[in-house]
């Protein structure tokens, strides 16, 4: 019986990358809480400006106290989340998610150009319920489902 040389294989459909589904993160109510007062730190950082503009052009007392309220505001949130954000870290590389360190980010860290990294990942959380960790790279989201 005469074997045949070379004969090619049937085609075969290409296989799609395997794609990893968010996990469920294990604290959504405080990284919740931790990005919505970034964001009131960022309004109020917004309101002193705005404030503080109103009242050299304007000279009325109204921007000035716009102007207090807003470093209050900023001040304030800030303080929580630098005393909240020290203790979300992620459940595999243990890095900080909402306090930025200095050390070097994942090539799959999530940023948004003129942002920084947890200024993107807090735009992402609070747009989608979705973020990437800066360290590792994981994808997170917010809600858990019967599978975590």
């Amino acid at each position: 019986m005469k074997h045949p040389g070379f004969q090619a294989a049937e085609p075969k459909p290409l296989e799609a990358p395997r794609v990893r589904s968010a996990r469920g993160y294990h604290r959504p109510g405080r990284l919740l809480l931790v990005a919505v007062l970034l964001l009131l730190a960022f309004c109020g950082a917004l309101a002193f400006v705005t404030g503080v503009g109103g009242l050299v052009l304007t000279d009325e007392k109204l921007w000035g106290w716009l102007a207090l309220a807003g470093l209050g505001l900023f001040t304030v949130s800030r303080v929580t989340v630098f005393i909240m954000a020290k203790v979300l870290t992620c459940p595999l590389c243990h890095g900080t998610v909402m306090h930025e360190k200095r050390c070097h980010k994942h090539a799959n860290a999530f940023r948004l150009w003129p942002f920084t990294f947890r200024a993107s990942a807090v735009i992402a959380l609070l747009t989608t319920g979705s973020f990437r960790c800066m360290y590792c790279g994981t994808p997170w989201r917010l809600r858990r489902t019967s599978r975590d």
